[in-house]
């Protein structure tokens, strides 16, 4: 049975969230750029995503940054008549009061994802008659909205997203209405609910009906703020930012695009985009297949034939060599130092980020691998890792090596290659997949071997339960990981539909009672 697994109820945005949420209100065409200066959060050395809710505080810091941020929010919307008559449309005519009473409850409805409370908007209308004078010669309309803006953009209601349900129902809490409008919206777009997911909580069909979430859900993976959302979260799970670190050596390599990393950045993303958005693809579609998208430079690296221009274009890479993700130039070449592949990198991301498998961390102050004259990279690597009896071995030789010797085929930059130091490449392997040691010829039946392992699904579902949870994985969570990790397997479910699936489901949309009683 699903349950939800205990968490905060007060998960603070994160930096991205904060700014795609402020574009969101003032209906901006694109971001404002204050969240560049918001101070950088400090997350938990092992949290692959960026918004672990319960580990984001707020210090003087960042108090201090979300102040000045409100400040000139609050100044540009009252000075920029078309956002002011935006977000205070003069509705009806009236008197100002009446402007700023009905700018108060629509627009902080939004800022706060729910109705305010009438004590609220009580004190929200204070504050509208106190900002008389307070900015110089704008008028107290102006005025009045400005200081309002500035008292809203600081409140927690903004700045968290807050869940207050406490009642019990058959031994979880069900969240309410507007509860799961945020959830939502913040799951699968970074950002606060629109116009139709607000109707739909008002209207009470969110709790009324777990259907209406997932025609809610499958709409707005229809629109272009979900598939930000998606390319960031393969993004940090595939650790692109690494791609920025790639500089191959000019010695070792001349002709090798010095904007590789940025190059391999865009393919990822453009294949990310297709497999997911633009074919409905699954998880193993997105580790086996041969399509990418390549420029000139990279068409070089991947010895494609043909011509080719600055733009990308989608291409197929020839099967036997490459598929997926883990056969193309960013994952290999971040892999890599600046003259060899790194097998053991590549080894620890393929068992730990992949299979989800433990590996213990190295000692300290380990030696590089010495050079050994005549000896391929394989070689070399096997001799100062695998020594029998040394305290390297196990991790190395059951684990670490057999996930890494499969890519020896992809040099430092990535390009295929045949022979290392004038000896044939060694690509094979027996690396643990599903608990047992599995024999592959080379990285592409290594990527096989994944897409058929169940261990590979829930991992990856594993992840995604995470980056939509705001949480680390919890032992509640494995019923819902192994049931969408059977889909994702036999092919039945997307990345999408995976997705739609974990905020349908009875953790995503309840809390857990321990929570509340601890």
């Amino acid at each position: 049975m699903v349950i939800p697994a205990p968490e905060t109820r007060l998960p603070r945005l994160t930096h991205a969230q904060w700014e795609n949420t402020v574009r969101d209100l003032f209906g901006l065409e694109g971001p404002t750029g204050l969240s560049d200066a918001l101070r950088a959060d400090s997350l938990p050395g092992e949290a692959i995503f960026d918004n672990p809710g319960g580990a984001l505080n707020v210090d003087e810091v960042l108090w201090s940054g979300y102040q000045r941020a409100a400040g000139d929010l609050a100044e540009t919307a009252t000075v920029d008549s078309a956002i002011f008559e935006r977000i205070a449309p003069p509705i009806g005519g009236g008197a100002d009061r009446d402007r700023a009473e009905r700018f108060v409850r629509s627009f902080g409805a939004r800022a706060h994802r729910r109705p305010l409370t009438d004590d609220e908007i009580s004190e929200y209308m204070m504050l509208y008659g106190e900002a008389s004078g307070l900015y110089g010669a704008q008028d107290d309309l102006h005025a009045g909205v400005r200081l309002i803006l500035e008292a809203m953009l600081q409140s927690p209601f903004l700045l968290y997203r807050v869940e207050l349900s406490s009642e019990r129902d058959r031994g979880t809490i069900p969240l309410d209405d507007y509860e799961i409008a945020s959830r939502l919206s913040y799951a699968l777009w970074d950002s606060l609910p629109d116009e139709e997911l607000f109707a739909a909580a008002a209207a009470g069909m969110l709790t009324a009906d777990p259907e209406q979430v997932a025609l809610q859900a499958r709409r707005m993976l229809d629109d272009p703020r979900a598939e930000g959302v998606f390319v960031r979260f393969h993004r940090q799970l595939f650790d692109v930012a690494s791609f920025e670190g790639i500089t191959p050596s000019t010695t070792f390599f001349p002709d090798a695009p010095a904007n590789l990393g940025a190059l391999a950045t865009e393919e990822h993303d453009r294949f990310v985009r297709e497999i997911v958005f633009g074919r409905d693809g699954s998880y193993r579609d997105l580790l086996t297949s041969p399509d990418t998208f390549v420029n000139a430079e990279l068409a070089a690296v991947y010895g494609l034939d043909g011509s080719f221009g600055e733009d990308f274009e989608p291409v197929t890479l020839d099967a036997s060599q490459r598929r997926g993700v883990f056969t193309q130039v960013g994952f290999l070449a971040s892999n890599a130092t600046q003259a060899a592949p790194d097998p053991i990198h590549r080894g620890v991301f393929l068992a730990e980020r992949v299979a989800c498998v433990h590996i213990e961390a190295p000692p300290d102050d380990v030696p590089p691998p010495p050079v050994i004259e005549g000896a391929t990279n394989r070689e070399t690597i096997a001799n100062h890792t695998e020594q029998p009896g040394s305290i390297c071995a196990g991790c190395h030789s059951q684990i670490i090596n057999p996930f890494g010797f499969p890519f020896e085929s992809y040099d430092a930059i990535g390009a295929w290659r045949e022979l290392d130091n004038g000896h044939p490449v060694d690509t094979t392997g027996s690396p643990p997949i599903d608990g047992a040691p599995t024999p592959v010829s080379g990285a592409v039946e290594l990527v096989d071997a994944l897409a058929d392992s169940t261990w590979a699904h829930e991992c990856y579902v594993r992840h995604w339960v995470e980056r939509t949870m705001g949480r680390h994985a919890a032992p509640e969570d494995q019923a819902l990981v192994s049931a969408l990790a059977e889909g994702s397997r036999d092919g039945t479910l997307s990345v999408r539909e995976l997705v739609v699936q974990i905020v349908t489901s009875r953790a995503f949309l309840h809390r857990s009672v321990r929570e509340v009683s601890e």
